[in-house]
């Protein structure tokens, strides 16, 4: 089927574009689809990961209007009779819901504890469905709902037992339990890993005997579950909190929130990266294709048509980009759930699912991203196209008149950067740092538009022409304009580099401090298996009396929720005084000397400053299970990189001793006498858990060993952004080589003239990289000072406002500058690869041009 002549004579002009910088248009589609592929694969894992977490949240709570749960862990189980005897309370039903360790599977495992009777009522679709076998033992009286050593698994837990196995092995406190599977669970969600059985059954032998993790409540016809929360609110709060199910669906996307919106931003880098390619591309297509332009216009075309032509041309590379990036997004969104699951990376999600749905509407929504990235990029030439006089569009040479525009950009780039600043000022919406973000689009474009002025400042004409260089210098100073709009696109690129760079090295150097800090003892202690929840209290004892041991502590810690709009705090609670806090934190800002009468001195992590209002002096109530109360004094506030939200160091001696309240102790730390070896402590430390239940369940680590796990750790959750660095470089490399490698094809008239006064190609050939060179020099300029400037903006507006703790600015000189030497060495050699074969010697031909 034939194409519409209108369209046809479109693609024949873009296909003369293709052919006259065909590197340049791939390199701009590349950094498009980039952009788009990220943006969609962290789109697609994260939709997937709250679709099941709400799925979850749906299936588990069933036909719930309201759940009270606990302020941490378990609630008592006397508090059901006083629920379901309330008048407004149709059925009340009680959950057990803890994760079990089981023979054969890396990760413990999720339990369900059901009342089958009130269960049917409120959550039926969690109702085990028996197998024939249990269906048959029924018929001779025993009822495989109700049984004690029965239990029903999910449809991906069944997959996972090995060959026809029926039975279960759970371990508990250092004992095997066995269950036999009675069936399955149908309406469990896909992918996940759960175990139901009768909850006295629960209570019994996996040790929760008296409590329940939570009650799901289904209220009388005409009562709303906001009058029920009103009116009964308060009366139970001591125990725990009434929430409704969507409340905990906005908990668990708020959970991700800050990790997600980051992600996507260094998505939009590389759109950002793309479209001032775009834009510089373009650009420089419309100057030197201004004849083609003027012949167009001669021929009948008017300004509107040829404005068109650039945005079609534009709109065509968005086209390609977003097409490539939406199948580059999805295919690296599969491989990350099949190999890393939903979580991203970061440890937020678990789900077995291994496929990913591909929604239409999303898929068009992200291609549709790249079409408006190139669109804008192409804006701006496409305004300028058809502004220059017929008869000057005629002649040869008029690339520079046609950019005068940019004289007078750099007073819009002072405006723009002035709107930058005035960003900074915008707080966060949420966890998403809108003023930041919109201070580095904001000072990216002021920068840019700032180049010419840049250009003009230190690129003079010299007063003779007395070697090369000076030759160079006169060339690039009598085309301002032409060479700024060639560097955008590499100061663009290389500048959001330099940005993430500084920030990535500054976060790294100041994790590494802060374990220093927070890692003061030589041997570290914690459990390895968690069929033994908890150090005993015999054990501790047992390694204090230890020969050779000059200090030994041991802390646990549990999660508390202070507001059901947000994820729950941890509690940690560690031998700590007001005195030695400064030595066993790492503090900042003020600290208070004496806590308030009658309160326990806490020191809380820095986001809870954010989060919360919380700083030195003032006061907290912590709502623990068991209805205890616990006013507290904030004594300081310290750094934490592990706990984005939030952490509430609690003095352990105290809290036991005013409130009776232990935590169950999971870490340790032991510092050894100046005469023992770690190594002696730890064949100590074995020796005496020999005989008892820790025997063999011991992971022993040197402060060097975890700094090291932890700083590998953070390299392999930035893999993504250094990976995006690499590839800004290696545009930046091709937009300098391909950028004065088009330039340069539109000299051969000069270069003619040159070598018929005697140069030579190879001579004009270094002219060529020697101009190259001093471009890219200014270009690594300009892009290390706007990037310092950005890494600014993400160290100490952005970061904050995102995770709400602080880091220190470190330089890594080092890096930046073999990133610069990098770029103007390859930049030049990419050039004199690029023209070697291009520069002919029919110099006669190639001046009859202007001859004409």
């Amino acid at each position: 089927m034939a194409l519409p002549p209108c369209l046809a004579l479109k693609l024949q002009l873009f296909a003369g574009a293709l052919r006259d910088q065909p590197v340049k248009w791939l390199i701009a589609t590349i950094s498009i689809a980039v952009g788009v592929g990220l943006g969609f694969a962290v789109h697609l894992i994260h939709k997937q990961a709250l679709d099941q977490f709400n799925n979850g949240v749906r299936q588990f709570s069933g036909q719930a209007d309201l759940q009270l749960l606990p302020h941490s862990s378990l609630l008592p189980e006397r508090i059901l009779e006083q629920l379901a005897a309330l008048p407004e309370v149709a059925v009340a039903s009680p959950v057990i819901d803890i994760v079990v360790p089981m023979q054969g599977f890396d990760k413990p495992v999720r339990w369900l504890g059901l009342d089958v009777f009130t269960a049917a009522a409120v959550t039926p679709n969690l109702i085990g469905q028996s197998s024939d076998e249990t269906n048959d033992t029924a018929q001779q009286g025993e009822i495989p709902l109700l049984s004690s050593t029965y239990v029903f698994v999910s449809p991906a837990l069944k997959e996972q037992l090995p060959g026809e196995q029926n039975t279960l092995t759970t371990l508990h406190n250092n004992s095997s339990l066995e269950w036999q599977a009675a069936g399955t669970v149908p309406a469990a969600g896909s992918g996940q890993l759960l175990a139901v059985a009768d909850i006295a059954a629960v209570q019994w032998r996996l040790g929760t005997l008296g409590q329940i993790s939570r009650i799901d409540l289904k209220l009388q016809e005409g009562v709303t579950p906001a009058s029920f929360q009103r009116q009964y609110g308060d009366e139970f709060s001591e125990l725990g909190r009434l929430e409704t199910p969507s409340e905990q669906g906005t908990r668990g996307a708020s959970v991700s929130q800050a990790y997600r919106a980051n992600l996507s931003i260094l998505a939009m880098v590389a759109l950002l990266t793309g479209g001032f390619l775009t834009f510089s591309t373009q650009m420089l297509a419309v100057a030197q294709r201004s004849r083609q332009w003027a012949l167009l216009a001669a021929l009948g075309a008017r300004a509107g048509a040829l404005r068109m032509q650039v945005l079609f041309e534009s709109m065509c590379c968005g086209v390609v980009g977003g097409v490539l990036g939406v199948a580059l997004g999805w295919g690296l969104s599969l491989a990350v759930v099949r190999y890393l699951g939903v979580d991203l990376g970061a440890g937020y999600f678990q789900t077995t699912q291994s496929t990913v749905a591909l929604p239409p509407l999303d898929t068009l929504l992200f291609a549709g991203f790249g079409v408006v990235a190139t669109l804008l990029g192409g804006l701006s030439p496409a305004l300028q196209t058809g502004q220059m006089a017929l008869h000057q569009r005629l002649r040869a040479g008029t690339e520079e008149a046609g950019l005068q525009f940019a004289n007078k950009a750099h007073w819009v780039g002072l405006l723009l950067c002035g709107v930058a600043a005035a960003c900074l000022f915008i707080p966060p919406y949420g966890n998403i740092p809108v003023g930041g973000y919109l201070a580095v689009a904001f000072g990216l474009f002021g920068g840019i538009a700032m180049i010419g002025l840049v250009v003009r400042g230190f690129i003079r004409p010299p007063a003779q022409l007395a070697q090369m260089a000076d030759l160079a210098k006169s060339r690039l100073a009598s085309t301002p304009n032409l060479l700024a709009v060639g560097l955008s696109g590499v100061v663009a690129s290389f500048a959001l580099v330099v940005a993430m760079h500084v920030m990535i090295y500054s976060f790294r150097y100041s994790l590494d401090n802060w374990l220093t800090q927070v890692l003061p003892a030589p041997l570290y202690i914690k459990l390895s298996s968690s069929s033994i929840p908890v150090f005993p209290d015999a054990f501790q004892q047992k390694v204090a009396e230890l020969p050779g041991v000059e200090l030994v502590e041991f802390w646990g810690q549990q999660s508390i929720v202070l507001n059901p709009e947000r994820p729950a705090v941890e509690l940690i609670a560690r031998p700590i005084s007001v005195q030695a806090a400064a030595q066993r934190l790492p503090m900042t800002g003020n600290t208070i000397d004496e806590p308030k009468a009658g309160t326990l001195p806490v020191w809380v992590s820095e986001p809870m400053t954010d989060l919360y209002g919380l700083q030195a002096g003032s006061t907290l109530e912590l709502q623990l299970d068991q209805g205890v109360l616990v006013p507290t004094t904030v004594m300081g506030v310290w750094r934490d990189y592990t706990r984005q939200h939030g952490a509430i160091v609690l003095p352990k001696a105290e809290l036991l001793k005013q409130f009776n309240v232990q935590f169950k102790d999971t870490q340790g730390a032991v510092w050894p006498q100046e005469n023992v070896t770690v190594k002696e402590m730890v064949a100590r430390i074995e020796q005496a858990a020999s005989s008892t239940a820790v025997a063999q369940k011991i992971d022993f680590a040197e402060p060097g060993e975890i700094r090291q796990l932890s700083l590998d750790i953070f390299d392999r959750s930035f893999a993504v952004t250094y990976l995006l660095e690499i590839a800004a470089v290696v545009i930046g490399l091709f937009g300098v080589g391909t950028t004065f490698s088009a330039m340069a094809l539109q000299r051969k008239r000069e270069f003619a003239l040159l070598g018929a006064m005697g140069a030579s190609p190879n001579w004009i050939l270094k002219l060529i990289a020697r101009e190259a060179l001093i471009a890219s020099a200014l270009a690594a300029l300009v892009g290390l000072m706007i990037g310092l400037a950005f890494a600014a903006i993400l160290i100490f507006v952005v970061n904050p406002q995102s995770f709400h703790w602080t880091m220190e600015w470190f330089t890594p000189w080092h890096d930046l500058g073999a990133m610069v030497l990098v770029l103007i060495a390859m930049s030049s050699a990419t050039v004199t690869l690029a023209l070697r074969n291009k520069l002919g010697t029919r110099l006669v031909e190639q001046l009859k041009e202007d001859w004409a």
